[in-house]
């Protein structure tokens, strides 16, 4: 059994890599490429659309990551050049003191003029660093020697302050409390510290701690997206938004990455990259078409559409063991037909139901069980929940007529039958051992070999209904082209298709039961259970 897992997980991990690659690429080119929802937020950074979603990074491999350490080091050289010198000042100067460290350590190998250039601007910074004295400016006259001299002493004094961990660290105090002494110390970071405010935001969801760390973005940047203090929630939630967008598409301005970082940046500093790690933290960007995030959308449509396909599933299975089957079987009596039907549905029934209620509780779209069931089944949502259920019901029982799954209805009914038969005698063991596998197998046989089928029902059957579903957001979101939800979709069938190697695998080898139908005399209780 620890094969069975450890390969079909592999099998799985690998096909959900290939599948979300293949899907994000045909998406980005085809549906709306702002996968995080950032380019509402362009206009209040002066961005250009493209440059809010990201569209200037490669799509799965980036070979050069330039982040403010490279970039510093290619504008320095710059500075020597005077066609180039007054853009790389510019550019210098709007990355601030991210790009100090880098300018203190590349001083000796600068050309004499990129030097006193270089010199010129950290003497413009030196105040706001220091809180009060302001080094020799070499462009203003001063000998460059004691401009050297000044920046060592700040380098031994201050060099330890400019580390992430540093920054990350005054930016929780300031987060968890309004400190004067870390503000005061974020401040003389400069936009160095970034990175760190950053990092705490992306963590923290309380609303005075996003004001504070949002006013502190403010200040540093010099851009005038802030929130009042008293501002309601909802506008303090949308700064914080914008000022993720931000990020999103800034950070390799003012972050410099490690070694290490920047080996797998190669990979994460895509856009497909991007989009895996913001999926990773359950951040997959909002629906084109309800304008919810997707994460919100999954939360409340998975456990809808799991109870409607499951519980159809469930019972077409039932059906087509009690009633399917060759023409003996078909011709065996009401009873036996009844007896294999209840002996197929009650213990898988009772296992769905206990999975179901434990996965809409892991989804939690509210804080209390009855607000989750209200939310599924509420305004009338469990008439459609049946109806839908009904016509998965009917095409699964047909689908599993098929030979290929002939062989895995009669272990089920096989099984079913044991149970009637137990349940005749006192033996509570036997029982509960074969209502257990009869439970899993009739979970089982319905991902195993109808699987398609619920799935294609879904997608036809949940938009006709108005069932609030994944199949009919997906059809919605087939017509609107919205690649977010899109991809989230693709993503959540691939375990359901992938759900068949599974299911067949453990029929045999977790439940013990044969891989092919034992002969005809190996069940003579056919007619009669009892």
């Amino acid at each position: 059994m620890l094969r069975l897992f450890i390969r079909e997980a592999l099998i799985t991990l690998a096909s959900l890599a290939l599948v979300s690659a293949l899907a994000f690429a045909l998406l980005d080119q085809l549906g709306d490429r702002d996968w995080q929802g950032t380019a509402i937020y362009a206009h209040l950074f002066g961005f250009t659309r493209d440059h809010a979603i990201g569209a200037d990074l490669p799509l799965f491999w980036n070979p050069g990551v330039l982040d403010a350490d490279r970039r510093t080091a290619i504008d320095l050289v710059q500075l020597g050049v005077p066609g180039t010198r007054d853009a790389a000042r510019a550019r210098l100067a709007r990355r601030g003191s991210a790009a100090l460290p880098t300018i203190l350590q590349h001083l000796d190998d600068l050309t004499p003029a990129a030097r006193r250039e270089a010199l010129s601007l950290l003497s413009g910074w030196s105040q706001s660093l220091t809180g009060a004295e302001r080094a020799p400016d070499s462009a203003a006259g001063a000998p460059e020697a004691s401009a050297r001299v000044w920046w060592a002493r700040f380098e031994a004094s201050r060099g330890l302050d400019f580390r992430l961990s540093y920054a990350t660290r005054q930016a929780l105090r300031v987060g968890a409390r309004d400190r004067t002494n870390a503000y005061g110390r974020l401040l003389q970071l400069g936009t160095f510290a970034l990175p760190g405010i950053q990092n705490v935001l992306a963590t923290t969801t309380h609303r005075d701690e996003n004001a504070r760390l949002t006013g502190l973005l403010a200040v540093l940047t010099g851009l005038p997206v802030r929130a009042d203090p008293a501002a309601p929630s909802g506008e303090v939630q949308r700064v914080t938004a914008a000022w993720q967008a931000f990020w999103f598409a800034e950070r390799l301005e003012f972050e410099t990455l490690t070694e290490e970082r920047r080996a797998t940046a190669r990979v994460f500093e895509t856009r497909y990259g991007r989009w895996v790690e913001r999926a990773l933290r359950g951040r997959m960007g909002f629906s084109r078409v309800t304008g919810r995030p997707v994460a919100i959308e999954l939360r409340w449509r998975l456990p809808v559409s799991t109870l409607s396909s499951g519980l159809g599933a469930l019972v077409g299975t039932a059906i087509g063991i009690a009633f399917g089957g060759g023409a003996a079987l078909r011709r065996r009596r009401l009873r036996p037909k009844l007896l294999d039907l209840l002996g197929a549905l009650i213990p898988g029934l009772v296992a769905f139901v206990i999975g179901w209620l434990l996965m809409l509780q892991l989804c939690s779209p509210t804080p209390t069980m009855a607000g989750n069931l209200a939310l599924v089944l509420g305004h009338g949502q469990w008439v459609r929940v049946i109806a839908c259920a009904a016509v998965i019901a009917a095409g699964v029982s047909r689908y599993l007529q098929r030979p290929k799954a002939a062989s895995a209805t009669q272990l089920v009914r096989l099984e079913a039958e044991s149970w009637v038969a137990d349940r005749l005698r006192p033996g509570v063991r036997e029982v509960l051992r074969h209502g257990a596998r009869i439970g899993v197998a009739s979970l089982l046989a319905p991902l195993g070999f109808a699987g398609p089928v619920v799935l294609l029902a879904s997608l036809v059957v949940e938009l006709p209904l108005g069932l609030d579903g994944m199949g009919e957001l997906t059809v919605r979101a087939l017509v609107a082209r919205d690649a977010p939800w899109l991809m989230a979709a693709v993503l959540s069938t691939v375990p359901l298709i992938l759900g068949r190697r599974w299911a067949r695998g453990l029929l045999v080898d977790v439940l013990d039961l044969p891989a092919a139908p034992p002969p005809r005399a190996a069940a003579p209780a056919l007619d009669s259970p009892t």
